[in-house]
């Protein structure tokens, strides 16, 4: 498969989500095009991510406040938003932060100090970074990082190995990662872009690709491929993620897929959720009713779906698994709860290679 650069893949990736703003691409001030982090910075802004000063400047090179990494994060990661009280007596109810921190506190991704404080306008360390994004995308036990100077099994040396893992960090020449540091703005619009954007991470540059060939023999009904990306482990269909943890799917080995349009079998898939009437169809019939049944065109999200319950049921079933949403955004004729999505769930074998092992669907019912 061809691999492309981070900067010519960040290229074709806002050609394809800003067309027409992507034809003149254009940084902030002091943001040069040459600047290591620019295209994390951009998608980050198109995004609407991140946001500069009013005289048109980033400050790359400035330190992030803790209230600036939870405004940040949490636009990165739809955390609710809403101005409300938090427990820590620093964080005003009417500050413009008070709503991320509090729904970073709920969700247990940051605990404060134990005199009761936030200490939103402290600098955060590239330490303190790295514990936010663990807690935040979940990800699950990584490798040692290797880093000269994060060593032991801290929770902090853990989350470190997870960036370095998931290709959001690759530490500085020396091979150090220096956790003590503070943290830039521009080195968190990095840490955020590639932990919320694979092509920004050349190890998942090639696995976007490959879903996406995937979603082309799902479009085209050639289950007989799909084979060429699975391990040894039979391939696990749901039309929830919840019926993958309750009911396990349903599973086909490689010899079973090349004769799934034709298989009469009615399969218990799982139950719809809302009524729990069963889904019991054939394979053909779940490909039109269920598997199939949206216009899914290209990768829409990955890792950061704004239906937090399918991203939270897959990781508790597949810990180790890495997710490409293709996401139907539903119609206004149903005010948009006609959504649906596809999830592609891979997981490195024993060679380090990313195999297929689930295909999941997700919909609103009732």
């Amino acid at each position: 498969m061809k691999k492309f650069g981070i900067l010519a893949a960040a290229s074709i990736l806002l050609f394809l989500l800003f067309p027409n703003q992507a034809r003149g691409v254009v940084s902030f001030d002091d943001v040069p095009m040459n600047h290591q982090f620019v295209w994390e910075i951009i998608y980050l802004h198109e995004q609407v991510i991140i946001d500069g000063y009013p005289d048109g400047t980033f400050r790359p090179y400035n330190k992030v406040t803790r209230s600036q990494a939870m405004k940040m994060i949490g636009e990165g990661i739809y955390l609710y938003k809403e101005k409300r009280a938090t427990p820590f007596s620093d964080v005003p109810e009417n500050a413009y932060y008070s709503g991320y921190v509090m729904s970073a506190y709920e969700q247990g991704y940051i605990s404060g100090y134990s005199d009761g404080t936030f200490r939103p306008h402290s600098d955060l360390t590239r330490g303190q970074a790295a514990l936010i994004f663990s807690r935040a995308f979940k990800w699950a036990e990584a490798p040692p990082s290797g880093f000269s100077d994060v060593s032991g099994n801290s929770e902090m040396s853990k989350a470190v190995a997870k960036l370095k893992e998931h290709g959001v960090t690759t530490g500085y020449p020396d091979g150090t990662f220096r956790p003590n540091e503070k943290i830039t703005r521009g080195q968190f619009a990095a840490f955020l872009a590639r932990a919320i954007e694979p092509s920004f991470v050349p190890q998942y540059q090639a696995l976007l690709e490959t879903s996406n060939e995937i979603l082309a023999h799902l479009q085209n009904k050639e289950f007989d491929q799909l084979a060429n990306y699975m391990g040894e482990e039979p391939l696990t269909f749901c039309p929830y993620a919840g019926n993958c943890i309750d009911h396990g799917g349903v599973q086909f080995s490689e010899s079973e897929l090349d004769g799934f349009m034709d298989d009469s079998t009615v399969y218990y898939w799982g139950d719809q959720d809302g009524s729990g009437f069963p889904i019991e169809l054939t394979p053909a019939e779940y490909d039109e009713e269920w598997l199939m049944e949206a216009d899914y065109e290209a990768k829409y999200r990955y890792d950061r779906s704004k239906h937090f319950s399918t991203q939270e049921l897959i990781r508790q079933k597949y810990p180790a698994g890495r997710v490409v949403e293709y996401y139907f955004e539903g119609t206004s004729e149903y005010d948009y709860m006609d959504w649906q999505s596809l999830n592609l769930v891979f997981e490195k074998n024993s060679s380090g290679e990313w195999v297929l092992i689930a295909i999941v669907n997700d919909r609103w019912t009732i």
